[in-house]
């Protein structure tokens, strides 16, 4: 009885012999090791970075948010005007179409679009506008050739 006070692990079978397992995580089966939970710690000499594997790379969908959604309101901007104007409005067509264009291709680019995005500000719906200059900021500005 005071065998059993003494080791709280008297009557666990890891512990008959009187010895703790290896890594002290389980009992070891057939003399094969218990799997350790973690990977060995790196040496001294290696850095910490290197022990990690890399992680794969975010993938983008290819567009952007706010672009897409500045060009879907101008879509929607032209069919208003030109429902409003019973069919007049699509004079506004001339100016709406290539612009909302250059802002699809604009939203698969990685660079700044300033310039298009105040014209649609000026000319087509101010809440685009204001839509691809908030997203401008994260963009770089393109290279000058």
């Amino acid at each position: 009885m005071s065998e059993n006070l003494s080791n709280p692990n008297a009557r666990d079978p890891r512990y008959a012999s009187g010895t703790e397992p290896a890594d002290g995580f389980g009992p070891q089966s057939g003399g094969v090791p218990a799997q350790q939970p973690f990977p060995p710690a790196p040496s001294a000499g290696t850095p910490a970075f290197a022990y990690y594997p890399p992680q794969p790379a975010a993938t983008s969908t290819g567009t952007r948010g706010m672009y897409t959604a500045a060009a879907v309101l101008n879509w929607i901007t032209l069919a208003i005007v030109s429902v409003a104007t019973f069919g007049f409005g699509l004079i506004a067509a001339f100016w709406v179409v290539p612009m909302t264009i250059q802002i699809h291709k604009g939203a698969k680019g990685p660079y700044k679009h300033t310039a298009l995005g105040v014209c649609t500000l000026l000319f087509i719906n101010f809440i685009s506008g204001i839509l691809m200059l908030v997203d401008d900021g994260n963009r770089p500005p393109k290279p000058n050739m």
